[in-house]
This record gives structure tokens, sequence and C-alpha cells, in this order.
């Protein structure tokens, strides 16, 4: 990795207002125009791929692992026994998520897909193996979850075959007919309306949300603006709407908090991922509790200084940030020997298709690191990503899965609740890198967040690290600065300590928490925080 910034190269306008959908051609997408808010679009969305054997080979796995047990008064089902080998990595990504998304489907469902197949005896019928039982569950919510269709197999060229799961799904199509029948009982007898209404009441709240979820996308101000961004889209066939509460099918909006950002209806999440405006990096999907996190550092770089970043982050996080620190012509640091050599490869590989030259990866671990090391000297800035307890995601898989988060918390969030100690043991961690964070003398500036609702990984955790902070005598001590946005009152916020940001879970948001730590005088002393917070040193 080169450690200078790079000029941009000179954007290739026509490239970025060439159609959204790159597979159509000029006359689909003139189809496209006229369908506009209230009318369905004339062009049908791509569908999403039934998961293929390997990808059920996965989620099995991954039910396995995750499941809890049940006393044993209460197990229905008997499963083979676990083991202590990870969480399997094996596949594309898509793959792993669509693996991931269906296990957690599945231990939401568990007693509901238990009852159905011990009601209908599918597995002493079918001679189902406890060793196969997990591999049953997932198959059998994707099934019924498709209303007893089969999936339609796919035809791609050397995708492998397994043959326990098509004898698995030959079994669920020969007994589809008394497994509906199995849940047509289940649901009357506990009176549900539908099956998601097994679900309790937070949890099927969540589930609805996700599926209503926006898609946030931000641009690439080194390859272009978000204006022409806006002209290309809307040269497609997209309008621009004022507010979220006003996106349609085919209309956009952009986001309040992040200038760099827009939004997009759900609708459109299948066309945006095969579009040139993402396969060209122009525009790059990401979470909006990322995104927003990114948008309150950017305020704060400093100019030619450099900000590190630490915790649990994607390499799409790693290149937004870049983005924001070469218009400051800074650097960003990544402590490499914390990351999986796979992880690294992403980033870099990420950053070489974008063109992005100011970052650098370095040799040490991030609590390796101290204010004598030579690497560190333009060290301005730090933000703290420290893995959370995901509570305010309404779906945490896609998050887990792009910011490589802690997949052992699914079964307490198929719950919508997280156990006491998994919270303080995160916290502990949380509380770790905080600290070392604030360690570092030249630092002025530093961005904690998390995609928790509980305080004590949040407000509570921050507090607690600040009081335990020894600050030096000739330096300034840090304390909580904000608010971070302006008018947060107006973006949906949680205001209740306007020093920290709270960004609330909604049908148009995942949640996050944001804390802005920077070095002040004591109160009653005067304020010299807008000429650090402006990196005029």
């Amino acid at each position: 990795m080169a450690d200078k910034v790079g000029s941009s190269d000179d954007v290739n306008t026509s490239s970025v207002t060439e159609e959204i959908i790159s597979h159509q051609d000029h006359k689909q997408t003139l189809s496209f125009l006229p369908s506009l808010p209230g009318v369905h679009l004339s062009l049908p969305f791509p569908a999403a791929s039934p998961p293929s054997d390997q990808a059920y080979l996965q989620a099995g796995a991954i039910f396995q692992q995750l499941r809890t047990e049940k006393p044993v008064t209460q197990q229905l089902l008997h499963y083979g026994k676990k083991t202590d080998t990870p969480l399997p990595e094996r596949g594309d990504k898509p793959t792993q998520r669509q693996a991931y998304q269906l296990a957690f489907n599945t231990l939401k469902y568990r007693d509901l897909l238990e009852d159905i197949i011990t009601d209908s005896c599918f597995h002493t019928s079918q001679h189902i193996s406890s060793d196969l039982l997990p591999l049953a569950m997932v198959m059998l919510f994707d099934f019924q979850d498709r209303r007893f269709l089969m999936r339609e197999r796919s035809t791609k060229e050397g995708e492998e075959l397994f043959q326990e799961v098509r004898d698995l799904e030959s079994s669920l199509q020969r007994w589809k007919t008394k497994l509906a029948a199995s849940l047509a009982r289940c649901r009357v007898k506990q009176n549900l309306q539908s099956v998601s209404c097994f679900l309790s009441d937070p949890v099927r709240t969540k589930q609805h949300r996700a599926k209503q979820l926006p898609l946030y996308a931000w641009v690439n101000t080194l390859k272009t603006s978000v204006e022409e961004v806006c002209e290309a889209l809307q040269s497609a066939g997209l309008r621009e709407v004022k507010i979220m509460t006003d996106l349609r099918e085919a209309t956009f909006c952009r986001d309040p908090l992040c200038p760099d950002t827009l939004v997009f209806s759900q609708p459109l999440h299948a066309l945006l991922q095969h579009s040139s405006l993402t396969s060209t990096r122009a525009l790059n999907i990401q979470d909006r509790s990322v995104c927003v996190a990114v948008s309150a550092l950017r305020p704060l770089l400093f100019d030619n200084g450099d900000v590190l970043v630490v915790g649990s982050f994607s390499a799409v996080t790693v290149a937004h940030i870049s983005v924001a620190a070469a218009a400051r012509s800074g650097r960003v640091l990544v402590c490499g020997a914390d990351l999986p050599p796979l992880q690294i490869e992403e980033i870099q590989e990420l950053l070489t298709q974008m063109d992005v030259k100011n970052v650098r990866v370095l040799s040490e671990t991030f609590f390796g690191l101290d204010e004598w090391n030579a690497t560190i000297q333009r060290l301005k800035v730090i933000i703290v990503l420290p893995q959370c307890s995901s509570s305010a995601l309404n779906d945490p898989v896609p998050t887990i899965h792009s910011e490589h988060g802690d997949w052992d918390l699914l079964p307490d969030l198929c719950h919508s609740s997280v156990s006491r100690g998994k919270i303080n043991t995160m916290a502990t961690q949380q509380a770790r890198l905080l600290a070392h964070a604030l360690s570092f003398p030249k630092v002025q500036t530093l961005v904690y967040c998390t995609r928790s609702v509980y305080p004590e990984e949040n407000e509570q955790l921050v507090k607690r690290v600040l009081e335990k902070t020894h600050t030096h005598p000739k330096l300034l001590p840090f304390r909580v600065n904000g608010p971070i946005f302006p008018d947060e009152s107006q973006s949906g916020t949680d205001t209740t300590d306007s020093k920290f940001f709270r960004l609330k879970t909604s049908q148009f948001t995942n949640g996050c928490f944001i804390a802005r730590l920077s070095r002040q005088v004591r109160e009653g002393k005067g304020n010299v925080e807008t000429w650090k917070l402006t990196g005029k040193m």
C-alpha cells in the first residue's frame, strides 16, 4: 500500500451516466422511464436466487453449532452431538450470507419447525438420522417459506451438488401434504393468523421492518460527485424525492445525516446490486449505521493527519473513511495484525479496484501501538468500531456478515434480547479498545460507535472509561463533545442526552450509538474545541 495520498483519476462521466441497469439494452431502459411511483415497474426485478446445495449444508452446520440445548423434558428432536469445529466459512460471500440468514430464520422458528416435524412424523417415516436433522430443519423452513413449492435448481456451471441435500429434498417433496397439514394444525392450535405471528412482538416487528428497509449507498467522491450520480439515476428513470417517507418503487432521496449517501426504496435493491454504478464503485452499498459513523468522523479530520480505524469493520468501511480522509490529504491506518489474512486481502483488493492510495496496513496490533511508534506520529483521530451486541439492527445478519461481527449472538438475537453475560463480556472488550485509544497524547478526537441499544455498551461505558482515564498534566483531558449532528430532532434520533448521538431503529433505518470525545479545557475556562476540531493545529 502506498503511504501518500494519490490524486484521483479523471472521471469518465460517460461511464457514470450510462444506464443504471447495465445488462439492459437502450430500448429496455427507455421503458423504465415512465415507471413512476404508483405504477408498477415494467421491468421485472431480478428474483432472489434459491439456496444452493452448499448454502443448505452451511446453514445446517451453522444451525447445529448455534442452537441452544433444551432441557431433556422439552426435547422434541434429538440432534447429533455438537462439535468444537468453527463455524463454516466455505463458499463465496453471497453463499455465506444466505446460509447465515437461513440458519438465523430457522433459529427464530425452531419450536414451530420441530412441532411440524414431530406432528407429521417426518423424521421417523423418512428415516432422517440425528446428524441430518439440522439440515432438515433449515430446508423445511425454506420449503414452507416458499409455500411448499420446490426450489428452482441452479443451472450454474461448476456448482457442486450434494446427494444428502437432494435426497432430503425428495423426502420433503414426498411428505409435503402432511407437512403442510401439520403446519395448519399448529396455526389453529396456537391461533396464529400467519406463520410470522408465531414470533414474539419485538422479533416480528424487526422482521417486518427489515423487509421494508431502504437501501443506503455512499458516493465515491474520488470518482464522481453526488450531483452526477443523481443525474445518472434520473436519466435511468428514477425520481428524486425530498424525504424518506416519500420513497416508492422508482424513487430515491438524499440522506439528511450523510451528505454523500443516497437512499433507495427496497424494490430497487436487486437492480442496484447489478447496476453499473455499483460495479464501477461509483456507488457503494452499506448499512446506514456505518455511513452515519463516517459522516460523524468527516468534519473531525485534520489536514495531512492520520486516522486510525480499530475494532470490527469491513473493506467498504475502510474505503469510505479513506475517501473522506483523502479530501483533507490524510491517511487511514489499519492494524493488520488484528485482522485475518483474508480480510486484509479483501481490503487491498477493494482499494485497488477503487484506486484508493491513502491507506496503510500496519504490521502491529492495536494494543501493540504506543505513542513512540514511528508510524503514528501524524495520528490525530481514532474511530473505534468494536464488536457489539447488534441489538439496534432490524436484521443482524447482513451487517454482522459485512462488518465482521459476532455470529455467536444469533441465538440471543433470534429472541430480540442479548444475555447479560454476553453484554458484559463485550463491554469489557469495548472498554479496553476505548481506553487504549485514549492513551495516545497526539490524538485530539475519537469517535466511538456501536449498533447497540444497551447503555452498558454505550453511554455508561464511555462515561466509565473517561472517569478511569489518567491524563498527563500537560495535556487537555478528553470530554464528550456533542451534539454531533445539527437538527438531530428532525432526523429520527433520540435526543435524551444531546451529547451522545442515538439513531433509533425504525422501518427506515437500523440504529446506532455514537460518542465523540475531544480534548477540551475544563468547564468555565473557555473552549478551545473549535480550532482543534477544524484541524488548524
